[in-house]
């Protein structure tokens, strides 16, 4: 990826619910409702996936990309 990743980026995930609900089934409600930042959605596909900081990241990189959601400053 050309960018690095801005973590205090705030994301609306409730445009894309599905969708990320769909990639991310191990996440529960309350998860997605505290979910503000592309920060704390990283850290939680890191935590419930168990998978290293910079895979959670490249996933939720790759992941905001696919589904053209923009995170704002």
């Amino acid at each position: 990826l050309n960018t690095p990743v801005r973590t205090a980026a705030v994301i609306d995930l409730a445009t894309r619910m599905n969708a990320a609900q769909a990639k991310w089934d191990r996440l529960t409600a309350a998860d997605y409702a505290a979910i503000r930042t592309v920060g704390a959605l990283i850290a939680a596909v890191e935590n419930h996936y168990s998978l290293p900081h910079d895979q959670a990241t490249r996933d939720v990189e790759f992941w905001l990309r696919d589904v053209g959601l923009q995170a704002h400053p």
